[in-house]
């Protein structure tokens, strides 16, 4: 070892042994630590959309091609939950201008509004291309079954009106918008066919 490589070695443990010496002196331990009780949030909470018993996960409030699946996903399970309750408002609600959205809440509020209810009708999503992203608009391609709706009355008897017959493979395609305000995508096209 030469003398330069031993005085620069030397002087290394000679400043590692000082700090460390500041170790060793007894020290109070400090009493205006931060209370770990509320940890700080790494990123904002959005605030929640649709219904209490069905909220929006937050995988469909980004705007990217995952969100605006995981959107198209959530608004169909949206469609399917008026099997269960008779509460159209939240496809109303994540719907601008869509058409076939607006007629599928008027035909849920109608049939309500009359004291009818439906039985099945659930939408299946079969294949699912990627979206198409394009600013704050995205285009979807879906193709899904529907099984078999029934209307019924206040008593459970078959209403002839607004049921329908079980579809297969049938195709579809979807046109959202991104609506920052609310960090969520919204239906702006439903075409089946």
């Amino acid at each position: 070892m030469t003398r330069r490589s031993t005085v620069g070695l030397l002087a290394c443990l000679l400043a590692a042994g000082t700090a460390l010496a500041g170790c060793s002196e007894k020290q109070e331990a400090n009493t205006s630590l931060p209370s770990t009780s509320a940890a700080a949030p790494t990123e904002e909470e959005l605030p929640p959309l649709g219904p209490e018993d069905l909220p929006m996960p937050d995988e469909a409030r980004t705007q990217d091609a995952a969100g605006a699946e995981a959107f198209v996903r959530y608004y169909i399970e949206l469609i399917n939950r008026t099997s269960t309750v008779m509460d159209a408002q939240p496809l109303r609600e994540l719907s601008d201008g869509c058409r076939d959205c607006d007629r599928i809440a008027d035909n849920t509020e109608k049939a309500a509004g009359l004291g009818h209810s439906y039985r099945n009708g659930v939408i299946t999503i079969t294949d699912f291309r990627p979206p198409l992203i394009e600013g704050q608009q995205a285009s979807v391609g879906i193709s899904f079954d529907q099984a078999a709706l029934a209307v019924v009355d206040s008593s459970g008897n078959p209403v002839e009106d607004g049921s329908s017959e079980a579809y297969s493979a049938l195709p579809g395609g979807i046109g959202l918008r991104w609506d920052g305000g609310r960090s969520s995508w919204l239906m702006t096209d439903f075409t089946v066919g």
